[in-house]
């Protein structure tokens, strides 16, 4: 008989006790890479089993199985189809065939809730496939009790939780990328109170292209592609507190789009990316669009300290995205020479 190693961890509140074999020990510390260290969610009071196992039999059996059983396709996991079946009063669930997942994994769920994750031995990065299991079920627990699920990156740093939310495709997961690089993040999905005052990270593995990496200083200390981290992401991470009163921002305040009509009122133009937020965001932005330094000189008035940090922590938010997403090579070369420290 295989031995078996048991952790216990909480994700968002809800504990997972995880079995796992003892020769493939990388399962256990890549879930406790991601397991949050600061300001830990107040616990559900529930418990998921999961068992990890890799056993070249057993896993050509139950394919072979799967493959001749009567099967349904579902959705287990958000936008990934599978194909479901019985065998001996447990459900399967078999990456469907359609897909661009390999065929290297299945899923599992007895008749007493317990799941199962059976890898083929020798699957490369497998332990991703037990991040899949424990997102769905934090995900789903927490809209149970309650919170809403949005698509956001959550990220670190300097102990304030930050979101960055956009459409899919608009680099979300490349700003984040640069957060992991230069500082820490969390994760590319959201759990939001019933109340609105707090933001907890969702765990999750993402997928980055190598052009994204190679485009991110500093480059040395960036995961190599096929070798697992020993840790990701921050070991500080924090809850996100939503007390800031929202005010309208324009989103892209620069010299270029204000006017001023003779002997009239300064306008200000181009709000297509207005949104409600901090107004110490538009300052920030402000202040990335002069070149500042710093972005002390852009305010008025002695702020208080916690403005005073807010507005740092925006500036070098913006200063990441343009050196991660700015299509002009100037702006771009100049927010990632502020950013790294190399600025002249």
């Amino acid at each position: 008989m295989t031995s078996t190693k048991t952790a216990t961890v909480l994700f968002a509140g809800h504990r997972f006790r995880v079995v796992t074999d003892v020769t493939f020990d990388a399962q256990e510390r890549y879930l406790r890479a991601f397991v949050p260290e600061h300001r830990l969610a107040p616990p559900c009071g529930e418990e998921t089993t999961i068992r990890v196992r890799h056993d070249a039999d057993c896993f050509q059996d139950r394919m072979a199985r799967a493959a001749g059983a009567p099967s349904l396709t579902v959705v287990p996991f958000r936008g990934e189809p599978y194909h479901s079946c019985q065998l001996d009063q447990i459900t399967w669930w078999q990456p469907s065939p359609d897909t661009h997942l390999p065929q290297d994994h299945l899923y599992a769920r007895d008749a007493a809730d317990r799941l199962t994750v059976l890898l083929k031995p020798g699957v490369e990065r497998g332990e991703r496939y037990l991040m899949r299991v424990v997102r769905e079920v934090v995900l789903r627990c927490a809209e149970s009790r309650g919170l809403t699920s949005f698509h956001a990156a959550a990220a670190a740093l300097d102990d304030h939780g930050v979101l960055i939310a956009a459409p899919s495709g608009a680099g979300k997961t490349t700003v984040l990328t640069a957060l992991a690089a230069h500082h820490g993040a969390d994760s590319d999905r959201a759990l939001i109170t019933a109340d609105a005052n707090g933001v907890a990270g969702v765990p999750i593995s993402v997928r980055i292209g190598g052009g994204t990496l190679s485009a991110l200083a500093p480059r040395e200390g960036l995961p190599n592609a096929h070798t697992l981290p020993d840790t990701f992401g921050s070991t500080r991470k924090a809850a996100l507190n939503l007390d800031i009163e929202p005010r309208l921002l324009h989103h892209d305040l620069q010299p270029g789009h204000l006017l001023r009509v003779p002997e009239g009122p300064r306008l200000l133009l181009d709000w297509e990316l207005a949104a409600f937020g901090d107004p110490m965001s538009d300052l920030a932005r402000l202040a990335v669009r002069l070149r500042l330094l710093s972005p002390q000189p852009v305010l008025t008035h002695g702020p208080a300290p916690a403005d005073q940090r807010r507005l740092e922590l925006y500036w070098r938010l913006h200063l990441l995205a343009d050196a991660a997403l700015a299509t002009d090579p100037e702006v771009r070369a100049h927010a990632l020479a502020l950013t790294t420290g190399t600025i002249t």
